[in-house]
């Protein structure tokens, strides 16, 4: 089975494009797919179409903005995200955790495994 991959970047970005060439050139079991959609309820649709295993995401696009990057993990919890920058070396790796509190001792919890996680990256700490 293919490991399925939606790369969002700007329309006609270099960056986009040498991205999705390096993708296509070193993986050899990878669908990628590309939004067309510059509105994001649009790409959301693109998105839940595709069913994607990865949303890779150009950090320059207007995807990337902090409240619609919050609604890209509100509306697609389970998936992961990678943000790139084509001004440095940085990725960003986000899964959003999504969890129903049914008391106080369940929040107090989750933010003990999240501190747990950022001291002992490398244990298995999740919500």
């Amino acid at each position: 089975m293919n490991k399925r991959c939606f790369l969002v970047g700007r329309k006609d970005s270099l960056f986009k494009q040498l991205v999705a060439s390096l993708l296509v050139d070193m993986m050899d079991d990878l669908d990628l797919y590309e939004n067309k959609a510059v509105e994001f309820d649009a790409l959301l649709e693109e998105i839940k179409i595709a069913s994607p295993h990865l949303l890779l995401l150009e950090e320059a696009s207007p995807f990337s903005e902090n409240s619609l990057m919050t609604r890209f993990l509100a509306n697609l919890p389970a998936l992961p995200v990678v943000v790139i920058s084509e001004d440095s070396n940085l990725i960003y790796v986000v899964r959003c955790n999504a969890r129903l509190l049914s008391s106080s001792r369940d929040l107090i919890e989750a933010i003990h495994l999240t501190f747990d996680h950022h001291f002992n990256p490398n244990k298995e700490n999740v919500l």
